[in-house]
């Protein structure tokens, strides 16, 4: 259960759209004159997100709220809606701000509570979510702010929520996370719109978690990081990610007619796909058909990785074709780390060219912007979480290992 509320104020909790441009200059005189323009957002569920603080307290929950605004205009905009508050920091009450997370540890210090999981900030864009994270604190954002959801899937909260009514089952908050995160961590998990992390539009894009790379803190702690990456090698975990699969494509609003995967490169004998597929299709309604061969690889690149977006696009085309024709079906192209996207964008084109009436794609993770790096002090490099393949204990190691650093220290 939560044991505090903390909520970012514009665009969260109230519509300060209007007066946007007026803050981001500091005009605040005009902003003073123009208070008017603030409008609640509408009922979403059984609550407007204005109400959402009274609400909660309520139901004995400490509400904080946290802004980069003056406190005069915080004041103002809470006295304006009856929004109440047990703490109040502004942008005059901390030296940082965020992404900092000294606005939050103030409020957590006033409230005389630690920082925890169990401790929740409630923000519309990237700077609440990191500064959630650094603080320790679970992030939630909401659908209803100005960033692009799209914007926030490569810099994902720990749950994303589409109605404010969502916060007050206090019983299921802890079961609001990512369907694929859920799945391979065991946690509980209660469908919702952000059991599924929308990545793209142009295709359609979902993912099922977030994928943190080594040198992100995160990785270690990320089941489903691990777990796709398990996927390369073997088939240990093709059930359980093809549960989260199955039950993903369940739960969208939309049926495809096919399932095709990424195809592998040519020298890959092992398609990677093929188990989890297998057993995704327990989840999913029998009509949809699952074309382990629907793309095939004709062309194999070197060194992918390295490259950049623009490089990747000019050597990824013409890497793939199909033998099929497909007569206008509607497929959804599987996918295990969305990046960039250029793979998954020059498949849909050979798709599309070959009769595709409409293909999205499912990506079983996002690949994620790092928060937080570790530095490695002998060499400056950037230091990477690696195991030992004996115990299986967690260390740090540098990224120059082996030519350049063999630097390592205690995770």
């Amino acid at each position: 259960m939560p044991n505090v509320f903390l909520f970012d104020l514009d665009m969260t909790l109230v519509d300060s759209s209007a007066l946007a441009q007026m803050r981001r200059l500091q005009m605040w005189e005009n902003v003073r004159q123009n208070m008017n323009l603030i409008r609640p957002f509408p009922a979403q569920g059984r609550a407007a997100p204005h109400e959402l603080p009274a609400l909660l307290r309520a139901e004995g929950q400490p509400v904080g709220v946290v802004t980069s605004s003056p406190e005069w205009y915080a004041q103002a905009v809470l006295a304006q809606f009856r929004i109440p508050y047990d703490v109040l920091v502004s942008h005059g009450d901390t030296q940082n701000h965020k992404p900092d997370p000294e606005p939050l540890q103030e409020a957590l210090r006033r409230l005389g509570i630690a920082a925890s999981p169990q401790a929740l900030y409630i923000g519309d864009d990237v700077g609440d979510v990191e500064a959630a994270y650094h603080a320790g604190l679970t992030s939630i954002a909401v659908r209803w702010g100005p960033t692009s959801i799209f914007e926030l899937s490569s810099s994902a909260p720990d749950i994303f929520m589409s109605k404010a009514s969502t916060l007050l089952r206090l019983d299921r908050l802890g079961g609001r996370g990512y369907i694929g995160e859920a799945l391979t961590s065991g946690w509980p998990f209660h469908s919702h719109w952000g059991s599924i992390l929308h990545c793209d539009d142009d295709p359609t894009v979902y993912a099922l978690g977030r994928y943190f790379t080594a040198s992100d803190p995160r990785h270690a702690t990320s089941a489903l990081s691990a777990t796709v990456l398990s996927l390369k090698n073997d088939d240990t975990h093709a059930n359980i990610l093809g549960e989260a699969v199955g039950k993903a494509i369940a739960n969208l609003d939309w049926a495809p007619d096919c399932i095709v995967p990424v195809p592998m490169k040519p020298s890959q004998e092992r398609n990677r796909f093929k188990e989890l597929l297998d057993s995704a299709a327990d989840h999913f309604d029998e009509d949809i058909e699952v074309e382990l061969d629907g793309l095939k690889t004709i062309k194999e690149v070197e060194g992918y990785k390295q490259m950049n977006a623009l490089e990747r696009a000019e050597a990824i085309k013409d890497a793939f074709d199909t033998d099929f024709t497909w007569g206008g079906a509607k497929i959804l192209l599987l996918d295990d780390v969305y990046t960039t996207g250029e793979t998954t964008r020059e498949c849909v084109r050979i798709l599309n060219a070959n009769g595709a009436g409409e293909v999205r794609v499912m990506a079983i993770a996002k690949d994620q912007r790092v928060f937080a790096r570790k530095t490695c002090p002998a060499c400056g490099r950037s230091m990477k979480i690696r195991e030992n393949h004996t115990s299986h204990v967690k260390f740090w190691g540098c990224s120059g290992y082996p030519h350049h650093c063999q630097n390592t220290e205690d995770f």
